[in-house]
């Protein structure tokens, strides 16, 4: 996958690497993957995607990352093959425990 670079931060996942890690931001709204021998840092999701992203999971096998945003109500998903991510449910249920 191509990994383009803005405003100094390379967006997308990181080109041919096998050992890493992911990271969430809720203060930059972002979540990261970093390369655990290099240390390169890579913002996957476009400015805006995520507004509070929480708790992650990865599939390998399929190279999709799964995460929820507590602001926004969602349970999203990213794949690191295509490069896009989208919302695989949202809550609209006022009895939401989470006021913002």
């Amino acid at each position: 996958m191509h990994t383009n670079i803005s405003n100094g931060i390379l967006t997308g996942p990181l080109p041919n690497v096998d050992n890493f890690f992911f990271v969430t931001d809720i203060y930059l709204d972002n979540i990261y993957q970093v390369d655990a021998t290099t240390g390169a840092t890579a913002q996957l999701l476009p400015f805006g995607a995520a507004t509070s992203p929480v708790a992650l999971t990865y599939d390998s096998t399929a190279k999709l990352l799964y995460w929820t945003d507590v602001y926004a109500h969602t349970i999203n998903r990213y794949s690191l093959v295509t490069n896009s991510n989208i919302v695989i449910y949202r809550n609209r249920s006022s009895a939401s425990k989470y006021k913002f």
